[in-house]
């Protein structure tokens, strides 16, 4: 049945997917972010069955999110707005305004959302609150966390902080903790300075741009297409009942360089790669440690939940939307 879904963070790039899978799905979307869609966005947003209603609202703001809640009475929510602050530099310049927003904004919209008494929420976390580990085997939800740094250091405190609110004051939540997405509106728009390796090697192979691969070739991170991110994070908001209070959202298994270049050629065949294993990797290091996949069982069993797409499938569409978006 048709709902109305508040999406907090709507203009960045895991979330717009999320609206933009709702709408499709006949759900109306109250789109809510700190800063205005642009057309672009805005074009990828309309025409769907289900109506997109764009808010501005700073999550920090708890009288804001209130009022945005009591005037839009949404029915389920999903809290994804963050700073996603990894690179070493952004995390010094941006340490107290990504502590706020991730931690002090994540309980200002539950406040807002239990006062309203909206049903089911998604809260948005993220597979970095495991931390290094010592294999690369799957993680499932229940091991030990151990976040290396400030950005999941964050989530990994909202995590346990919004199911400690809802056990507290009776909300109907659980959070999401997902894999690495790569697609569609993978862009910097003032939360999220540091790409994922396959946005900027997809960009790269669509401009007929030599393609650097710096770091391990054979690193394995835990990619998934991000339309996939969204089909699972609506199967929890949507489902029916909520038997697990956390979630992983991902493909279960890792990609390594070599075997996403070599996807990515098949569907740019003649791109051009240098491989400099003496350069460090942007994407590894305290931010981004090395660790195995998300074991996504849980996900599959309680809501039946199967990703549409695979690596090569999923490049595949990503490159397809650059083309048409340069």
């Amino acid at each position: 049945m048709p709902t109305t879904v508040l999406v907090t963070g709507a203009t960045g790039f895991v979330m717009a997917n999320v609206v933009r899978h709702l709408a499709q799905q006949g759900h109306d979307v109250i789109a809510a972010d700190l800063k205005a869609p642009d057309a672009l966005l805005e074009r990828f947003l309309t025409g769907l069955p289900g109506a997109v209603r764009f808010r501005q609202v700073d999550v920090t703001d708890g009288a804001a999110v209130l009022g945005l809640v009591r005037e839009t009475r949404p029915t389920r929510a999903v809290h994804g707005a963050a700073i996603t602050a990894i690179p070493p530099e952004v995390e010094r310049a941006r340490f107290l305004d990504t502590a706020e927003a991730n931690i002090q904004g994540t309980l200002r919209v539950l406040a807002a959302l239990a006062v309203a008494g909206v049903g089911r929420v998604v809260a948005v976390s993220s597979g970095s609150v495991y931390g290094r580990r010592d294999t690369l085997a799957p993680i499932s939800e229940d091991e030990t966390k151990d976040p290396q740094a400030l950005y999941p250091m964050t989530k990994w405190a909202g995590d346990m902080l919004a199911r400690r609110f809802a056990q507290v004051h009776g909300v109907d939540l659980a959070v999401a903790r997902l894999a690495s997405p790569f697609g569609p509106f993978e862009r910097d728009t003032g939360s999220r300075p540091l790409l994922s390796p396959m946005a900027h090697w997809a960009t790269s192979a669509v401009r007929r741009e030599r393609i650097v691969v710096t770091g391990d070739r054979t690193y394995a991170r835990d990619s998934i297409y991000v339309a996939d991110i969204a089909s699972g994070i609506a199967a929890i908001l949507l489902g029916d009942r909520l038997p697990h209070d956390a979630y992983n959202v991902g493909w279960g298994h890792g990609t390594t360089a070599d075997e996403a270049l070599a996807a990515l050629a098949r569907v740019c065949p003649g791109i051009e790669v240098e491989w400099r294993p003496d350069l460090p990797s942007p994407w590894v290091g305290p931010g981004n440690v090395a660790r195995g996949p998300l074991r996504c069982e849980r996900l599959r069993q309680d809501f039946g939940w199967r990703p549409r797409y695979d690596l090569q499938s999923g490049l595949a569409e990503y490159v397809e939307w650059l083309r048409r978006h340069p």
